[in-house]
């Protein structure tokens, strides 16, 4: 492989430049660049050159409405000209397995589960990167695992495969102001993890989250049906006697901290300990958790 460094840098600066695109031209994404991008995908880093994944394109505009609807509501998907929905699936290594009498337990293993997340993840950010390498933009979307039996009805998944991450690609109509990120000597550790204080790390994440605050609504009503759904994920973490002392100090304040609400209210924390998306995967077929869950033998 030759050494192209002007190239090299004019394509690490874009990287380092790129962002989630939320709003997206009606301009569609040629096909032959579309195809380069999957290329990009298909070809990326993978354990066992297994490839535990399929990738399903979707440009239908009443498709992507659903997926929107399905996933929140985020009004972005239904805007993109195309939706990628990356699938972990084993049905294909299963078959091919059965048909060559090889023994076949990736469905059941906590290890395969997670070695085909990383090729997922791998398969999924190569296609960023080429998107963005082209002037698309996109945006990931991790909440199509909680509605992993709609998604498999809609688009007739066989058994042992499940979508697990969404993007959404477009050109960008307008772009954001790019969020801080940690500095790198935070992310970045040489030879061993630092013994980073108390004191380093609060300075370090408020530099990062400054001058972000969620209000609080001001109905009284809307601000207690709120803070409710605060307490609950406090409830989570913290005694009675603590969230209410952390309660009572937002109520003050009227807003709470950009840490509070991201654990609190948007990856709501009582939500991330629930078992949906272990059932999801279970109603494919797929027991990562093996011994857990109830499952046919014969799956």
């Amino acid at each position: 492989m030759q050494r192209d460094l002007d190239r090299a840098d004019w394509a690490v600066g874009l990287m380092q430049a790129r962002q989630s695109v939320r709003n997206f031209k009606e301009e569609p994404i040629p096909e032959e660049i579309l195809y380069e991008v999957l290329a990009a995908g298909v070809n990326s880093a993978t354990g066992g050159n297994l490839q535990p994944y399929s990738i399903i394109v979707e440009k239908n505009r009443l498709k992507n409405q659903q997926l929107a609807q399905l996933c929140g509501g985020q009004s972005f998907i239904a805007q993109a000209p195309v939706n990628l929905i990356f699938l972990l699936d084993w049905h294909k290594l299963a078959v091919y397995s059965r048909k060559n009498n090889a023994p076949f337990t990736c469905n059941k293993s906590f290890r395969h589960y997670t070695i085909a997340m990383d090729d997922i993840v791998c398969a999924a950010q190569s296609v960023e990167t080429a998107a963005w390498l082209y002037g698309i933009g996109s945006c990931y979307v991790g909440t199509i695992l909680e509605c992993i039996p709609a998604v498999a009805d809609l688009y007739q998944l066989p058994m042992l495969t499940a979508p697990v991450l969404l993007l959404s690609l477009g050109y960008p109509k307008t772009l954001a102001v790019p969020r801080k990120k940690l500095d790198q000597d935070m992310v970045v550790f040489r030879g061993a993890y630092p013994a980073l204080s108390v004191e380093k790390i609060s300075e370090t994440y408020d530099r990062k989250y400054s001058g972000m605050r969620f209000s609080l609504p001001a109905d009284p009503h809307k601000r207690q049906a709120l803070l409710e759904e605060f307490r609950a994920a406090l409830r989570t973490t913290y005694n009675e006697s603590k969230c209410d002392e952390i309660i009572q100090a937002a109520d003050k304040a009227g807003s709470i901290s950009e840490i509070q609400r991201r654990f609190g209210l948007h990856y709501h924390a009582a939500e991330m300990l629930s078992p949906d998306v272990i059932e999801g995967l279970a109603s494919q077929g797929i027991y990562p958790f093996y011994g857990l869950l109830e499952q046919d033998p014969e799956l």
